[in-house]
């Protein structure tokens, strides 16, 4: 904004004193002249503005490109990726794909560079023809007028002064337009509805009724797909209840979630959040839910800041800290709280089932309503896992839970079961009612069950 401010003052004291300095041509009879030199400008502005409007446009087209090509080369510096790049030589083809997007961005910038870069000579031609005419112009008027020659010299300084301040003009108008374009990106952003969550509001939801929780008539598409992710999900989730969403991968299970706790809107249908007969707001619902996600945050600081992101209150409480880790099976690997965990900055490594202990920690911080699990034990060893389930439990006989498993065991325990496939619910009910349907759980259950046989 700074910028901008200091663009418009420029353009508008360029633009007083090239006004200024047209109207003293004209009253010494110059102003044919005078309009000649305003209609350049004016030719000048308008094709500079349209140059900048192009520029951006393609700036912004590349937004996705530009983050393309920045994934590639994280997969060739990035410490967990370069194992696998090494082994499987793909270190060629990922840099002739990055190298092949970044070429066509350049090609794209660079027609309209060299456009750019043409017509700024053309006008700066003009602006040197138009400079000498001017100058003949004078001395030939003034010459065979018989008028004094310091007259000559005064307009000879006018029309100097025309010509430094013509090309400043142009070249601020052009960072003014850039500038605007920008603008109106920030602004639109600022236009957006805000969900802010009021001090009073996060005060009225702190009871200890357990969250209810109604689907109705949801569809919900990504932006980019042509599909919709979910479609016709109808459900209530009654406080205090345990629900496993199960399903293969890409059947829409951990976006249902994301819903459910507000981040995504949905595209059609809606989701109604209750606690006891008060209604909760869509973006008060993450404040009142523990959550572990499948891909959660691996901060790269002291142990007692990774978790205590679940309630930064705590983040000075060490028996709350230390009791979060005993909760989740983090305590048994010696390392105490201001440890730095992570190589990047010096810390130690952790294993991926070590940094998953920690997330469920952080969620053990938030005594939320409602709890959602979301494939949590996907890197912990068998023990581990059914320590975690355990505790999820425990915790859901005082809050609605859910659990997003691929562990169909898990789910014999749970009060329902939501079967999901290509986005649909397809199966609902207890898991004895599943095994009885005899239907698409129930072969599931079967062949994972063969596998420990």
């Amino acid at each position: 904004m700074i910028d901008l401010l200091d663009q418009w003052t420029g353009v508008t004291v360029h633009l007083i004193t090239l006004v200024v300095l047209m109207v003293i041509l004209s009253v010494y009879g110059f102003y044919i002249l005078a309009l000649i030199i305003l209609g350049v400008q004016i030719l000048q502005l308008y094709f500079m503005k349209r140059m900048s409007q192009k520029v951006e446009s393609i700036s912004a087209n590349q937004t996705s490109s530009v983050r393309m090509i920045n994934y590639l080369v994280d997969l060739l510096i990035n410490r967990n990726s370069i194992p696998e790049v090494r082994m499987y030589r793909m270190s060629s083809f990922l840099f002739s794909s990055m190298k092949e997007s970044f070429t066509n961005n350049f090609k794209q910038m660079h027609r309209k560079v060299i456009y750019s870069e043409t017509l700024n000579f053309s006008q700066s031609l003009i602006m040197i023809l138009l400079n000498g005419t001017t100058i003949a112009i004078l001395a030939i008027t003034i010459g065979s007028s018989g008028q004094s020659a310091g007259l000559f010299v005064l307009l000879l300084q006018i029309s100097s002064q025309l010509f430094i301040v013509i090309p400043a003009l142009t070249r601020v108008y052009a960072d003014l337009a850039k500038s605007r374009l920008r603008y109106e990106d920030y602004t639109s952003y600022l236009d957006l509805e805000e969900q802010v969550l009021r001090d009073q509001e996060v005060n009225s939801n702190r009871n200890t009724d357990p969250m209810k929780v109604q689907v109705h008539q949801l569809f919900f598409r990504y932006p980019t797909n042509a599909k919709n992710t979910l479609s016709n999900i109808n459900m209530t989730i009654h406080p205090g209840e345990r629900i496993a969403f199960v399903g293969e991968n890409g059947s829409g299970k951990s976006t249902l979630v994301k819903l459910i706790l507000g981040l995504y809107p949905a595209t059609a249908g809606n989701i109604q959040w209750f606690k006891g007969e008060n209604e909760v707001l869509a973006h008060n619902v993450t404040q009142d839910t523990r959550v572990v996600f499948q891909d959660f945050i691996k901060l790269q600081r002291p142990i007692r800041e990774n978790i205590a992101l679940g309630n930064m209150a705590t983040i000075h409480d060490d028996s709350r800290l230390l009791a979060a880790m005993k909760k989740a099976e983090a305590d048994n690997y010696g390392v105490q709280l201001d440890t730095l965990v992570g190589p990047q900055f010096g810390g130690i490594d952790l294993s991926g089932g070590q940094w998953q202990r920690l997330a469920i920690a952080r969620a053990y911080l938030n005594d939320g309503a409602l709890m959602i699990f979301d494939e949590p034990t996907a890197a912990l060893d068998p023990y581990a896992e059914q320590q975690a389930f355990d505790t999820f439990m425990k915790l859901g006989e005082q809050r609605t839970s859910i659990i997003v498993t691929h562990r169909l065991y898990m789910s014999k325990f749970v009060d329902r079961i939501f079967l999901f496939e290509y986005g649909e619910i397809v199966e609902s009910g207890t898991h004895e009612e599943l095994m009885r349907v005899d239907g698409k759980y129930k072969k599931m259950f079967n062949r994972q069950s063969s596998l420990y046989v």
